[in-house]
């Protein structure tokens, strides 16, 4: 297995905003020179000038930078510029002869001294270099402009410091977008206010870093829309990061968090499981889980294709880490009760497939073989497989793509279930052998995006209460049938003789009926509760005819009158009761049509019906199954033969 190395993203970094714009303050009016013998004398400005010197305070309030003995700046008195040297012991104020021309107006300087400096009455270029070495720190400019003999120099750049959490470093290319940080740098004071313009977005710092130990990189201020820091070992990237919005401001000094190596990131690409009952009777087979999405329950947004966005991190220090992505959501391991055919309940698949620690843990790779460990102590195994076709003692294969890695789980908690082999339902929620959890490298540079970086590791699957599924503070007022003449329909019938009856629409087989379906799709319910004790719903409904102002008149288009059937709501004003614990509804005409909640709802043979997300529905049971006719599969067969449930489905206008 490969080990890649990350960098964590510099997120720590609290920074002051100054803007763009670096002040350089004027000194006017009358200034008491330091004289050769440390008297302070009357000023005359002009010929030889010893200048005093200190520094601005830095932003986050420590001690001004100090002057050592012999320290150089370049002075500028308008016709050229002039080195002088600290003549003073080392320390906060620095005393610096000058020969400056006689009348001279503003001065301007510049510290540390610019060779071949280009100032003039309105800028300085300087340059903040785009290579900087390790060995060697660039010079972090100040500037000072005064009328007098005092130069109080303001600093211009900021420091940023690099270091290495681990060997092997010898490069550092930092890199952004919006204000260039490096290069040749402008100091406009033309106008009111100096502007710092620099031209080059990229800064790379060159040499070899010792692990712990901080090296500065000199940048010029402004405001960063993006930027990204990548970390060589010779030709090899093993360290990545980037950022947003980043301001810069002067005369600050910023400490990075050390940069650490990149962490393997994978994604889930693939789940394969093999198994089923009765091998020998062929009776096994291999399933991809994750194109079989509607088999789990997606409660609260956990079904298996929460598993999608994840991330895993294989960490060099031991630790592993199961981002659950931008959802926030793990896969819960539930199978779900709709097409569960031997309970219609949901069923718990935990113990074969919460195999990888749901947020944080640890592992230990012993050859191909990998062991994760979670915080309680519990552990799973399996074995890292590459790309290839593998295949199982029954000859069935699973084949993971060529470039990406599987981790191998055995399964052997399973039970055969001889009545429903053959079924995907027994290869997966019944006897599972093998799970294969194919997996893809993400490539060099990948660092799982900060909205991604979720967990969701406390949760456990406990069994839905259905009545909590529908806001029953909704129920009173006026529901019109859902969907109208549109599809989706309100109005199914579950029809068909034998065991494969199916929900058909009468709506969309307008052809068998006369013409009046129509009618009845836009009717309206208006709920009226009067009393409500425990679970016990009491009131009235009111079923109008709606817009067109009548109703379905149930007759088959052979003239067959089918209102025994269908006709179940009582026109007009009537009384009703319900129990919502039962989810059963009593008419004033003795129909007892059961109460349909959002979602999947299940009825003979496991077909199933939808209710959309605050609807409801009327399931009223019609027959029984029976046996296959000689119509069966038929729209005679569905409507008339065997109609078993009539279905109207309400929404709220």
């Amino acid at each position: 297995m490969r080990t890649r190395i990350a960098w964590l993203a510099l997120a720590a970094l609290v920074i002051s905003a100054c803007g763009d714009v670096i002040e350089i303050p004027k000194v006017d009016g009358p200034s008491v020179p330091v004289g050769p013998g440390g008297e302070d004398e009357d000023y005359v400005f002009g010929g030889d000038v010893v200048f005093s010197a200190t520094f601005e305070t830095p932003p986050d309030g420590s001690e001004p930078g100090q002057w050592a003995k012999g320290a150089t700046i370049s002075v500028y008195d308008g016709e050229k510029v002039v080195t002088a040297s600290n003549t003073a012991e080392d320390g906060p104020v620095g005393r610096f002869p000058a020969r400056i021309k006689e009348k001279a107006g503003s001065v301007f300087a510049v510290s540390p001294v610019l060779e071949g400096a280009e100032i003039t009455a309105e800028s300085v270029k300087l340059e903040v270099p785009t290579e900087q070495r390790a060995d060697a720190p660039a010079p972090a400019y100040c500037v000072a402009k005064t009328r007098g003999n005092v130069l109080f120099f303001r600093n211009l750049l900021t420091v940023i410091n690099i270091s290495a959490g681990f060997e092997g470093v010898d490069r550092v290319e930092i890199s952004v977008e919006g204000a260039p940080v490096a290069g040749a740098v402008e100091v406009d004071y033309s106008g009111e206010d100096p502007v710092v313009t620099a031209t080059s977005s990229t800064v790379t710092l060159t040499g070899a870093l010792e692990p712990g130990k901080s090296y500065p990189v000199v940048l010029a201020p402004g405001k960063i829309d993006s930027y990204s820091v990548v970390a060589y070992s010779g030709d090899k990237a093993v360290s990545h990061a980037s950022g947003l919005s980043l301001t810069l401001g002067r005369g600050q000094t910023l400490s990075l968090p050390p940069l650490s190596r990149d962490v393997p990131a994978y994604r889930i690409t693939n789940m394969w499981v093999w198994g089923g009952t009765g091998p020998e009777y062929g009776g096994t087979g291999v399933i991809d889980i994750l194109t079989k999405q509607n088999y789990f329950t997606n409660v609260d947004g956990r079904g298996i294709g929460a598993l999608l966005d994840n991330y895993l991190e294989i960490r060099p220090d031991g630790t592993f880490m199961n981002w659950a992505g931008e959802d926030g959501r793990n896969w819960w391991f539930v199978y779900s009760g709709t097409i569960n055919p031997e309970t219609g309940k949901d069923l718990d698949l935990a113990k074969f497939y919460d195999v990888l620690p749901r947020a944080e843990g640890t592992y230990v790779l012993d050859g191909a073989s990998l062991t994760f460990t979670r915080p309680d102590g519990s552990t799973s195994s399996c074995t890292v497989v590459p790309g290839g076709t593998y295949t199982m003692t029954d000859n069935k294969t699973v084949t993971i793509a060529e470039g990406h890695i599987a981790l191998r789980f055995a399964i052997t908690n399973g039970k055969d279930n001889w009545t429903y082999n053959f079924r995907d339902y027994d290869k997966i929620a019944c006897r599972p052998r093998a799970l294969f959890i194919e997996l893809e490298q993400m490539p060099d540079g990948f660092i799982v995006p900060a909205a991604s970086r979720t967990t969701d590791a406390d949760f456990e699957y406990t069994e839905p209460d259905p009545a909590g599924s529908f806001d029953w503070n909704s129920l009173p007022g006026t529901w019109n049938v859902y969907g109208s003449n549109e599809a989706p329909y309100g109005i199914w019938v579950l029809g068909g003789s034998g065991s494969d009856p199916a929900f058909v629409s009468p709506i969309n087989k307008n052809w068998c009926w006369d013409g009046t379906i129509y009618k009845e799709s836009d009717n309206e319910l208006t709920i009226t509760v009067t009393g409500l004790t425990g679970t016990a719903v009491s009131g009235t409904l009111n079923w109008t005819a709606g817009a067109d102002g009548a109703f379905w008149n149930y007759k088959y288009k052979d003239g067959r009158d089918l209102s025994g059937f269908y006709d179940k709501i009582p026109k007009g004003e009537s009384a009703f009761s319900a129990d919502i614990a039962a989810q059963k509804v009593t008419l004033s005409n003795g129909e007892t049509p059961k109460f349909l909640l959002p979602g999947s709802n299940v009825f003979a043979y496991n077909k199933t019906i939808e209710v959309p997300d605050k609807c409801f529905g009327l399931a009223f049971h019609l027959m029984d199954p029976i046996a296959a006719t000689s119509d069966r599969w038929t729209d005679v067969d569905r409507f008339i033969n065997a109609p078993l449930e009539y279905v109207i489905i309400f929404e709220k206008p």
